[in-house]
């Protein structure tokens, strides 16, 4: 399977890359990410061109990232800068190569296609993630897992949330005859550059994850889910006094960013965040361990074991069967088989 690689992906949040070089994997090829003198992040490769020793178990010197094994130095544009060896002369062969990067509002994007390409203006828009860093209106949770699947699979099981009240029952989705058996209405939204999927239950008690921040028996109950290519998606979770304006009671922003490891591994990046209690550790404690719970103990086993399944990252392949709530899901895949078609072209 072939990715899109003129896309930006969450190469991880702002708080967790520093001076001390760490080791991630995009789409196959190995990465260290650290941070210069300056600050700014740094994504090279991870792999030394000499003996090919990871990069990331060697030590940062000023803004240049020194190789563990025989000491070759390599400044953020990947030239090697110094050789400790010899005369100390540098073979034009000794370079790292380095990737784009784009810091805002908490999160670092790389760019994995062609440098020349990287326009930042392409990052998804602040609107859906100002949020991670807007201490004043909100209280937000980040975190991040690896999920035994493509990602295009973790794309299929967050726009078509029907899963919910059946793989999240005690913690996100609620019990089924209260959604899915409630008057659900389900309705899609597509662009040139992006796939919605929106969902409104009137009426509905709130699910065990809004239980301790919503007071009322019943409210309206409403998700809005918006991808962008590649796999980027921004939520946003309400429930308000029933008839009452949406946004007008608990608002829940949500982003889930999936940057591929390989054609079965996914890096998935997650952002939570609330509109209440913005102070109360408790109900921060309480909201991380619903978002950790569904997302680590209940989502990533079932699409794993959905991967595993399927013997294959081709899901077109094996004819599956189609609901009318997989429309935003087709949708997406269409848009990502094409944008891949379009690169090979080039």
């Amino acid at each position: 399977m072939k990715f899109v690689k003129n896309a930006w992906y969450c190469a991880g949040w702002s708080s967790s890359i520093t001076r001390s070089p760490i080791d991630r994997k995009f789409m196959g090829e190995p990465i260290v990410l650290y941070r210069s003198e300056s600050g700014a992040p740094v994504a090279l490769s991870n792999r030394c061109p000499h003996r090919f020793a990871p990069m990331h178990k060697g030590c940062v010197k000023g803004d240049a990232i020194e190789c563990p094994y025989h000491g070759l130095q390599f400044d953020t544009s990947g030239a090697c800068v110094h050789n400790p060896h010899g005369d100390g002369h540098v073979p034009q062969a000794a370079r790292l190569k380095a990737y784009p990067l784009f810091e805002r509002d908490g999160i670092v994007w790389i760019w994995m296609g062609e440098p020349a390409q990287a326009d930042p203006s392409l990052v998804l828009d602040s609107k859906y993630t100002a949020f991670v860093t807007d201490a004043q209106t909100f209280a937000t949770g980040v975190g991040d897992l690896k999920v035994k699947a493509n990602y295009l699979m973790v794309m299929d099981n967050l726009l078509d949330l029907t899963h919910a009240p059946f793989v999240h029952p005690t913690t996100v989705g609620g019990r089924p005859e209260d959604s899915v058996g409630g008057g659900l209405q389900v309705k899609f939204e597509e662009d040139e550059s992006s796939v919605t999927s929106n969902y409104f239950v009137p009426g509905m008690p709130p699910t065990p994850q809004l239980a301790p921040m919503y007071p009322l028996p019943t409210g309206d109950f409403r998700i809005t889910m918006r991808w962008e290519p590649s796999s980027n998606l921004a939520m946003s979770l309400t429930m308000t006094p029933p008839g009452q304006p949406d946004g007008s009671g608990v608002v829940l922003p949500l982003l889930h960013l999936l940057t591929p490891i390989d054609e079965t591994h996914t890096h998935y990046f997650f952002a939570i965040s609330r509109n209440v209690a913005i102070d109360n550790e408790q109900a921060h404690a309480g909201m991380m361990e619903f978002a950790r719970k569904a997302f680590e103990e209940e989502d990533e086993p079932m699409i794993a074991a959905c991967q595993e399944q399927m013997g294959t990252t081709d899901l077109f392949s094996l004819k599956p069967v189609l609901l009318q709530t997989d429309v935003a899901t087709v949708k997406a895949r269409r848009k990502v088989e094409s944008l891949v078609k379009n690169e090979a072209a080039q």
